[in-house]
């Protein structure tokens, strides 16, 4: 029991940092950072992971950024997203002008770390959607984070949705069958290109295999 209220705890005190700090970063950073803290400590991080590898591949953010500090230096910041051309300007800013206290930063609990990762993993989300002209959601990085998709496969199949015009909150639906037989074969298609762009090599029913395994 202690275990879990000690969680919970960390979870609603991450949430509850996030909102103090949206006059530094901004609502709609805010409210995808506290949308990825909500998701708990575990899942959050991998999310975070998913993005972060997006983000480099990208080239919106650099190996060497790590989503705590990008998050430490967006509150620390008096600029927001909003006042630059663009996200990767906004990141240019909090990297080379924005310094923090690296003891103090070292010494932040779990909770105040939880917070800044979400908020540092808002900021590259919203670069990717930037780059992709597209609209991705903590939800579907959550989805493919538990799949434990490679990179090229999330990046690949976030294009194939915007070419199909097809909603990638849908995506879980899809995967859980929850979709009209007509939605469903339009996401398999939309899949199966992305597949198949991805792996040229393989026949059309090992792209379609593979497919079907995602649903698993």
């Amino acid at each position: 029991m202690g275990f879990w209220s000690g969680l919970c705890s960390a979870v609603s005190s991450a949430c509850s940092v996030i909102s103090s700090t949206v006059s530094s970063i901004g609502s709609s950073i805010a409210s995808a950072a506290t949308s990825i803290a909500s998701l708990g400590i575990s899942l959050a991080a991998k999310v975070s992971d998913a993005i972060k590898s997006v983000g480099i591949s990208l080239g919106i953010i650099s190996p060497e950024d790590t989503m705590e500090e990008l998050g430490e230096r967006a509150m620390l910041s008096d600029k927001k997203p909003e006042d630059f051309d663009s996200i990767n300007d906004y990141i240019d800013h909090l990297r080379n002008n924005v310094v923090f206290d690296k003891e103090k930063f070292d010494s932040l609990d779990e909770k105040d770390l939880l917070a800044r990762s979400s908020i540092g993993a808002s900021i590259t989300l919203k670069g990717i959607n930037e780059k992709l002209d597209a609209t991705v959601t903590p939800e579907f990085m959550a989805t493919v984070a538990a799949q434990e998709l490679e990179t090229d496969e999330i990046i690949g199949t976030i294009k194939a949705y915007k070419e199909k015009e097809l909603k990638l909150d849908n995506y879980e639906l899809y995967l859980n069958d929850e979709l009209s037989l007509d939605e469903t074969t339009k996401h398999s298609n939309a899949l199966v290109d992305a597949y198949q762009k991805l792996e040229p090599e393989l026949s059309i029913e090992q792209i379609e295999s593979k497919v079907m395994g995602l649903s698993k």
